[in-house]
């Protein structure tokens, strides 16, 4: 499978992507095998990867001393650091924080705030392939709580990111938003004028409905809802 480190590497190469800015970054997974990049920036309430393991990073990497880590909610970060991302203009920003509709949502607007003309916005868990996995839970544990116990949990929660795709086709014709068909659903928002006229499902929602969207609706209209691209067109391999 082709996965989101696969993506943003790519997309690295092919636009000479500068400042890299990654939302939710946990263990360090996706982050410490980004390559290229002159600059990084890391953003999560609590970094959960050891102080050894981002020395052995940069030993390897020498380059990549420039990175920044800010250790703290996303909403913070961008309250709080105007002038360092006025300064910083982001290329590549890959949102994977709170699995939310809300969160997730802020998170994008906050992001094309900063975002270069030419840049890219990717965000995980847009595609969720059951019930479960979709489930609207507040955060990971409450999913876990309420359904470990649970013979389809597979211990995987994408939450209800796949809303805030549904949002922005509805609601931000500036954009154009899509999303990749491999690892959960890749989202991808670019500063580019919609061309596309959207499906006739689109008229049957309001604003106001999309937070209470279900699973179901999700599943009987996945390809209009989402703009679903196969990952080998978008790599420009078929």
């Amino acid at each position: 499978m082709i996965t989101r480190v696969d993506v943003l590497n790519y997309l690295i190469k092919v636009n000479d992507v500068k400042n890299y800015l990654e939302i939710g970054v946990n263990r360090g997974k996706c982050f410490f095998n980004i390559k290229g990049a002159k600059q990084r920036i890391a953003v999560d309430p609590y970094f959960n990867f050891s102080f050894i393991k981002k020395i052995r990073y940069l030993v390897k990497n020498p380059h990549n001393f420039k990175n920044k880590y800010f250790e703290m909610t996303s909403d913070r970060f961008f309250d709080s650091h105007h002038k360092f991302l006025k300064n910083n203009p982001i290329n590549l920003t890959f949102i994977d924080g709170l699995h939310t509709f809300s969160q997730s949502l802020k998170d994008t607007l906050n992001s094309l705030k900063y975002l270069s003309d030419q840049g890219i916005i990717i965000l995980h868990d847009c595609n969720p392939q059951d019930k479960i996995a979709a489930f609207p839970a507040s955060n990971i544990e409450d999913a876990r709580i309420k359904f470990s116990s649970h013979k389809s949990w597979k211990n995987i929660w994408n939450g209800d990111v796949w809303k805030t795709i549904v949002f922005l086709r509805k609601n931000h014709p500036e954009l154009t938003v899509s999303v990749l068909d491999t690892d959960h659903g890749l989202g991808v928002v670019k500063k580019i004028p919609t061309q596309e006229v959207l499906p006739t499902v689109f008229d049957s929602i309001s604003n106001e409905d999309i937070p209470q969207l279900e699973y179901s609706f999700l599943a009987s209209h996945r390809k209009e809802l989402l703009n679903l691209v196969p990952i080998e067109i978008f790599l420009g391999k078929e």
